[in-house]
C-alpha cells in the first residue's frame, strides 16, 4: 500500500489529536492499489536490447527488471507509428476506433480535435483515486503545451513554439511545458525527466500515484548522446546491424535509405538505449530509497520498433512504400515488475501482448480489491493473471496492427499485410504474405499458406476490425478523414490505391 507520511504515522501511533493528519489518514483508500509507473520509450525495437543482443547491447537495469518480473517475448505494438500507438495506449482503442491513424504533425492546420470525446486512461485513473502525471512525450494530439485532461502534473513540450525537432534533443536546451507554462532545461533531457518524476512522487499526498513517463530516446536525431556511452558502441555497432540489406518494398524516400555514416548513427542510437537503461536504474534506486519499491508496479515498453539498417532501411512503418510491418517495426520490449502479490518473478511469457493489454492491466491493478475493470470498449485484456504466473488458456491466437488503409494479422508463423484501395475504386485488396519461419525472413513475399488457413486468417482479420472500428474513424476510409500530416494527401493520391 502507498505510504502515509512519517508525521501522520506518528500521530496515529500516539493517538494524538492532530486533526489534519488524522483526517488525511482517514481519507486514504481502503482498496489495495499499487503505485504504477509506465515507462514508454520512443522508437525502441525489441531487437535493440540485451534480450536480443546480449553480448553487445548494455541494458543491465532492464535485465534486472525482467529478472524481478515478467518479460513478454512477443510484446507488440497495435500501430507502428508514434501518435497512433500512443493514442491507442491512452484510450485503450485501435486507431480505427479513435481516429489517430498516422503521426500528427505539430501544426495548427492539422488539428482536427483528435481524441475529443474519448475518455483517457488518465481520467479513468483519477476516477480510481490516483494522482496522475505525464512526463515527456505526449504526441497523441497536435499540441502538447496545454495539459491534457486527467493529469495532475504535466511536463511535456511546446513544439509549436520551439519547432518539432527541439523536443527530441537528447542534450542541449529543450523548451518544456510545465503545467502549461514554458520553461527551458539545458543538459541531458532524459535525466531531467527522471528527476522530475521523482519530485512528483515526493509530493506530500496520500493517494497512490500513476506516472506515464515518456522518454524521447532513442528517437532521431541520432546525435548528441553522452560520449561516454557512444564510445562503447562505435567499434561494435556493425555487429548489431551491418550495412547492407534489402527487401521487395520500395523505400519511401532517400531519407529512409541507410546513410553513409550508418555505424556512427547506429552507435548513437544504441547509446540512447543505454542512457534509457541508466534512467531506469536511477528510478528503481529512487523508489527503493523511498521505501516505495515494495508497492510499485513498473512497466517498460516502447510505442513501436524501428529499422536501423535492417532491410536496407531507416525508419518505422513509413520507411517503405507500401508501409511495412516488419518484425523489427512491430516488436517492442515489454517488461512488467512489481510486488510479489501482483507479479510472479523470473517469468518469460510467450503470449502476444500489446499496449492495449497494458492499458487494461493498469486499470485492473487500479481497481484494487474491487471487481476487474471493464475495458470492453477496446480489444485489450488484463495481463494480471499472467503476471501472477497463472496458466492462461483462453488467449488470442493473433496479433493485429494497422496504419490507415493497411492492416496486419500474424499468428507468429504466417503474417498477412493487407492493403486496401480507395473505396471508390472497384478493386480487391493487395495481400502480402510472409512465412516467418523461412530463413530469408521478410526479405521476400511468400506464397500464401494452404487455402484453409488463408481463408481463416482473412476472415479473422475482417472480424476483428468489424468489432474494433467505428463508422467515423475506420482506417479504410482515410480518404474521408482529416489529414494528420503534410504527407497524407500525396499518399492518398498514389496510383497504387486508385
Amino acid at each position: 500500500m502507498f505510504k502515509l507520511s512519517a508525521i501522520a504515522k506518528g500521530c496515529a501511533l500516539a493517538a494524538l489529536s492532530c486533526s489534519p493528519f488524522v483526517q488525511a489518514a482517514e481519507n486514504v483508500s481502503t482498496n489495495d492499489q499499487p503505485n504504477i509507473i509506465v515507462i514508454m520509450a520512443d522508437d525502441l525495437g525489441q531487437w535493440a536490447t540485451s534480450f536480443r543482443n546480449q553480448d553487445i547491447i548494455e541494458t543491465p537495469n532492464l535485465d534486472y527488471l525482467a529478472e524481478n518480473g515478467v518479460r513478454f517475448e512477443n510484446g507488440m505494438t497495435p500501430a507502428p507509428v508514434s501518435s497512433a500507438a500512443r493514442a491507442s495506449f491512452h484510450t485503450g482503442k485501435m486507431p480505427s476506433q479513435h481516429g489517430v491513424y498516422d503521426f500528427l504533425a505539430e501544426d495548427p492546420k492539422f488539428d482536427a480535435n483528435w481524441l475529443d470525446g474519448e475518455k483517457l486512461l488518465s481520467e479513468r485513473m483519477k476516477d480510481e483515486g490516483y494522482r496522475t502525471a505525464l512526463m515527456g512525450k505526449w504526441h497523441a494530439t497536435t499540441d502538447s503545451k496545454d495539459p491534457i485532461r486527467g493529469f495532475d502534473r504535466w511536463l511535456s513540450y511546446d513544439a509549436l513554439e520551439a519547432g518539432w525537432k527541439n523536443q527530441y534533443l537528447h542534450s542541449g536546451t529543450v523548451l518544456f511545458s510545465s503545467d502549461g507554462e514554458n520553461m527551458e532545461y539545458t543538459g541531458i533531457q532524459a535525466q531531467f525527466l527522471t528527476d522530475e518524476t521523482l519530485k512528483f512522487i515526493d509530493q506530500d499526498n496520500d493517494q497512490p500515484f500513476f506516472v506515464s513517463l515518456n522518454y524521447v530516446e532513442p528517437h532521431f536525431p541520432f546525435e548528441g548522446l553522452p560520449e561516454r556511452l557512444v564510445t562503447k558502441y562505435r567499434g561494435i555497432a556493425h555487429k548489431v546491424v551491418a550495412f547492407g540489406g534489402n527487401s521487395v518494398l520500395d523505400h519511401m524516400s532517400d531519407f529512409t535509405l541507410v546513410p553513409d555514416d550508418h555505424e556512427e548513427q547506429l552507435a548513437q542510437y544504441l547509446a540512447a538505449v543505454t542512457l534509457l537503461d541508466d534512467q531506469l536504474g536511477k528510478l528503481i534506486d529512487g523508489l527503493e530509497g523511498r521505501d516505495l519499491l515494495e508497492n510499485t508496479v513498473i512497466a517498460f515498453v516502447s510505442d513501436h520498433g524501428l529499422l536501423m539498417g535492417q532491410h536496407g532501411l531507416y525508419g518505422k512503418v513509413n520507411a517503405s512504400f507500401p508501409y511495412n510491418y516488419y518484425e523489427e517495426t512491430v516488436r517492442i520490449p515489454f517488461v512488467v515488475s512489481g510486488p510479489e502479490k501482483y507479479v510472479r518473478q523470473k517469468q518469460v511469457r510467450g503470449e502476444f501482448v500489446d499496449l492495449l493489454d497494458l492499458h487494461a492491466t493498469v486499470l485492473d491493478l487500479a481497481a484494487g480489491d474491487k471487481q476487474s475493470y471493464d475495458t470492453s470498449y477496446g480489444p485489450g485484456k488484463t495481463l494480471l493473471p499472467m503476471l501472477k504466473g497463472e496458466r492462461v488458456r483462453e488467449w488470442r491466437e493473433y496479433q493485429f496492427a494497422e496504419r490507415g488503409n493497411s492492416r496486419m494479422i500474424s499468428n507468429g508463423h504466417w503474417k498477412l499485410i493487407r492493403y486496401y484501395p480507395n473505396p471508390e475504386v472497384n478493386k480487391e485488396p493487395e495481400d502480402h504474405w510472409y512465412d516467418l519461419s523461412n530463413p530469408m525472413g521478410e526479405r521476400y513475399l511468400s506464397e500464401p499458406p494452404r487455402e484453409e488457413l488463408r481463408v481463416k486468417m482473412i476472415a479473422d482479420l475482417d472480424a476483428f476490425f468489424e468489432q474494433y472500428s467505428s463508422d467515423k474513424f475506420d482506417g479504410l476510409k482515410m480518404w474521408e478523414l482529416a489529414y494528420p500530416n503534410f504527407t497524407t494527401e500525396d499518399m492518398l493520391k498514389h496510383e497504387r490505391w486508385n
